[in-house]
């Protein structure tokens, strides 16, 4: 199985691959390697690093991604309101079982006992029988009593506790604004440096999201909103947050601690269907391939929980540690593009139509005419003409079989379009008519390797087409192009080249 997937372009995966960039990644060659590797959507992680750090990344991988023709969605991951524990004398301490030990929100340093807070809202948020996980819930205190700046806490299970190590209470609601005065910093460095996409942090309610909508709204910025569902109480209110949202991450890590572990997998299923079910697309997130930190090869267990994340219906699947600070970099992008490409062999995958909603706007009844059509046709490829991707987008909730190819003149909206399941972008010359964009659609689907003369193709589009309107036509055609023949491998855009090295 290896050696045939190592020889096939990317394009054959639908499911996208989101990667943290870290030290592992950050350098021009490496984030060159990534690309080349598998990588759709590259994750910043502001909860480290500097401006200066992140903007470096930033052009290297607008230069890579155009040098390619490979777009790349760039995805700013914002930290929110993470409760950690502060900073130790020696770097860490030890806690151990049925000790009693002092927390507090004063600014010191921890040292054997004292454990310091970064949250100044702890003691009034406390009360004793409150539990408190640290360090994504591998050691756990239970509150015993609770003072104006301390509180005592035993210890119900030890061991070693770093600096800055996440502090979770589980059931608590803790009185914190969705985004920190870093974040806001964070956020307007971000949309000054043209990022397609914000990840919200700790989303809870659905006025979190219209709060960052409002700031991106003020900037003119096209920035798209990923809420990460990590809170019970998001769950509460999922189906607003998720309406209200472009794109939604399954946020598996503090989602596990706050939820309780045996219940991770529900919720996800839970939050992965809802999602399909209103035409939102999502990522899922968190130790996908956590082994492979460290080891050149997955779990047993990691293959399995890859592949059900993508037959659950997981538009996009993430890497965290493993791509930004783990041995086996793009071993794990390329690991997890296998996977996918296997799963999605499985015909039970494509075409959701659903009858239900009879009632669509004209560019959803397009998209679902246009996934119908290359059904019943058999069409190779839908190509949709747009502006700003929605189409493309809707018509990628259907699931169908045949290419989706999205066609526009603006780089940028083909970066942002990437994070797309099943969809290819093509970036078309400025055109004057119908007959001048079919010219170029059959030339790149040939010499790309998309589509052969004598091919159905569906196209979806909106007339007039020099008005660049809103989509309100779908065009059957049949691919003529006898002119044109497949280019040589070195004259490919990346994703439709056939890739036997990283």
């Amino acid at each position: 199985m290896q050696s045939k997937l190592e020889t096939q372009p990317l394009f054959h995966r639908r499911a996208k691959i989101v990667a943290t960039i870290g030290p592992a990644t950050k350098d021009p060659e490496n984030i060159e390697k990534a690309i080349y590797a598998g990588l759709n959507i590259a994750r910043l992680n502001f909860s480290h690093g500097t401006h200066a750090e992140h903007l470096s990344v930033i052009k290297i991988i607008r230069e890579k991604s155009i040098a390619l023709k490979a777009p790349v969605t760039i995805l700013q991951d914002l930290q929110g309101p993470k409760v950690r524990v502060g900073l130790f004398e020696k770097g860490s301490i030890v806690i151990t079982q049925d000790e009693i030990v002092t927390v507090t929100i004063e600014d010191v340093l921890g040292r054997e006992g004292l454990i310091p807070s970064d949250f100044k809202e702890l003691c009034r948020a406390s009360k004793p029988g409150v539990r408190i996980l640290l360090d994504d819930g591998l050691l756990e205190l239970e509150v015993t009593e609770v003072f104006e700046k301390t509180l005592k806490a035993k210890v119900i299970y030890g061991g070693i506790l770093k600096n800055r190590k996440g502090m979770n209470l589980p059931g608590v609601n803790l009185p914190v604004e969705a985004m920190t005065a870093k974040d806001k910093a964070d956020l307007d460095f971000g949309l000054k440096n043209n990022v397609d996409y914000i990840a919200l942090s700790f989303v809870r309610y659905g006025k979190d999201i219209r709060q960052l909508r409002e700031i991106i709204d003020q900037h003119k910025s096209p920035a798209k909103i990923v809420a990460k569902i990590e809170m019970l109480e998001a769950l509460e209110n999922l189906e607003e947050i998720i309406r209200l949202s472009d794109v939604v991450m399954v946020a598996r890590g503090d989602l596990a601690v706050e939820t309780g572990q045996s219940r991770l997998p529900g919720v996800q299923k839970r939050i992965i269907s809802l999602c399909n079910q209103m035409g939102k697309p999502v990522i899922t997130a968190t130790q996908m391939l956590d082994s492979m930190v460290e080891n050149p090869r997955p779990t047993r267990a990691e293959i399995t929980d890859v592949a059900n994340a993508v037959l659950d219906g997981s538009d996009a699947l993430m890497l965290s540690a493993e791509s930004a600070s783990g041995k086996y970099p793009f071993k794990s992008i390329r690991t997890m593009h296998e996977i996918i490409v296997e799963v999605e062999k499985n015909e039970n995958n494509y075409y959701k139509l659903s009858l239900e909603h009879e009632l669509l706007s004209t560019p959803a009844a397009i998209a679902a005419g246009s996934v119908l059509s290359a059904l019943k046709l058999n069409a190779s490829a839908i190509v949709c003409l747009t502006t700003s991707g929605k189409t493309a987008q809707i018509i990628s909730t259907f699931r169908p079989k045949a290419q989706i190819i999205a066609i526009t003149t603006d780089l940028d909206v083909l970066n942002r379009l990437e994070i797309t399941w099943g969809l290819q972008t093509l970036h078309l010359r400025p055109y004057e008519n119908l007959k001048d964009i079919i010219s170029q659609v059959e030339r790149m689907l040939i010499e790309n390797g998309l589509s052969k003369t004598g091919d159905r193709i569906i196209f979806t589009l909106g007339q007039p087409v020099a008005d660049h309107g809103k989509t309100n036509s779908l065009h059957v055609h049949t691919v003529g192009g006898e002119e044109f023949k497949k280019a040589d491998q070195d004259q490919l855009p990346l994703r439709f080249k056939n890739i036997k090295e990283i």
